[in-house]
């Protein structure tokens, strides 16, 4: 493992972080305090972040720790395996080089990898009062969420695909089978296709998605 440096690029370098990690905090926080209204860039600073010599498709793993206002004295630890979250708890989470290393090994059994990821109805609600957000982890776990300009409500859950092209999901013991299709959509106010999972009954109340992570 190594460390590398945290500091912001330069005006108009790629971002340090990758985007797929943003939602995912802000999921922590709401299921930390429901209330919690500021957004993680607020709540959290990078400490350190660490690249494990350990890679799946060619992609490293890293590990980031943030101090955090939210919870100052565990704080906030990631793996990310590109833009996919991997693992999220406390900072000390960051440099559990075995996470990496089973994630890694996993043949993924009873998964849909083109579902693994964080998706957003984002896209496709275009003008909508509300949006969903979905995450698809290579675990197993995952969460949902249904935000508005005043709310979130986030939910944990369990997934698995018990057949082609079935997803399974169990959130406070209830158990869902959804049937959906992957593949690309064009958004209405754009014109250009994005990677998108559409389901035939909504999932969070939304019934496309489009991958963000």
């Amino acid at each position: 493992m190594r460390s590398i440096d945290p500091t912001p690029p330069v005006p108009g370098a790629p971002e340090p972080l990758p985007r797929g990690l943003w939602p995912s905090l802000r999921a922590h926080y709401a299921t930390l305090d429901p209330e919690e209204r500021e957004s993680p860039e607020r709540l959290a600073t990078v400490r350190a972040v660490h690249v494990h010599p350990v890679a799946r498709d060619g992609v490293p793993y890293v590990g980031i720790a943030f101090d955090c206002v939210r919870d100052p004295e565990r704080g906030v630890g990631v793996i990310m395996h590109g833009d996919r979250v991997v693992g999220l708890g406390d900072a000390g989470l960051a440099i559990r080089v075995r996470i990496a290393e089973l994630d890694a090994l996993d043949p993924r059994t009873g998964l849909d990898e083109a579902l693994i990821g964080h998706w957003s109805s984002d896209p496709f609600d275009h003008g909508a009062m509300e949006c969903s957000d979905l995450e698809l982890r290579a675990d197993g776990t995952g969460w949902s969420s249904v935000s508005n300009a005043f709310t979130e409500d986030v939910g944990r859950l369990t997934w698995r695909c018990p057949e082609p092209g079935v997803l399974e999901l169990r959130e406070e013991g209830e158990v869902t089978r959804h049937r959906y299709t992957v593949g690309p959509a064009v958004p209405a106010h754009s014109a250009e296709p994005v990677p998108s999972v559409a389901f035939e009954e909504p999932v969070a109340y939304s019934h496309q998605y489009a991958k963000w992570g």
